[in-house]
């Protein structure tokens, strides 16, 4: 007796990378015009929330943001990995870091945190992992991000 061959409802298996995912990190260094007595933590946590929205992204968790002895930290964990950064009250520094599985928008992230932080003069490395890895670099000044 013959037996008919099973039909299988089985998705096929997934490739271990889809087509979609990046991997791209921007680390921002910057001297900044807001002065550390104009900061709080609530608004550091609101400057979080509010640039995961910004950057289209979804956070996994509430932001957190504290002072410490040599000025402020902030984190917030986004589905597709993070964003932190450390603000040092000596010389006014910006250090800042975004990490993503997901595509984003450059321009509006530098102008975003331009709006928030009053940037003076920026270096800004671009990342992409996924991509060897390979690098740009930019300057933002004047509000204007440009390749170097």
């Amino acid at each position: 007796m013959k037996t008919k061959p099973k039909i299988s409802n089985a998705k096929p298996a997934r490739s271990s990378k889809p087509a979609s995912i990046v991997h791209h990190q921007t680390i921002v260094v910057a001297t900044v015009k807001r002065k550390p007595d104009e900061i709080q933590c609530k608004d550091l946590a609101k400057f979080l929330s509010d640039l995961v929205k910004e950057i289209k992204m979804n956070a996994l968790f509430d932001p957190i943001a504290i002072h410490g002895k040599f000025g402020f930290t902030g984190i917030v964990g986004i589905v597709t990995s993070h964003i932190a950064f450390h603000y040092f009250d000596d010389g006014q520094t910006l250090h800042f870091d975004v990490y993503s599985c997901k595509k984003y928008n450059l321009r509006a992230l530098m102008n975003f945190l331009n709006r928030y932080w009053q940037i003076e003069k920026a270096d800004v490395l671009f990342i992409k992992r996924d991509e060897g890895p390979s690098e740009e670099r930019f300057s933002y000044r004047d509000n204007k991000l440009t390749k170097e």
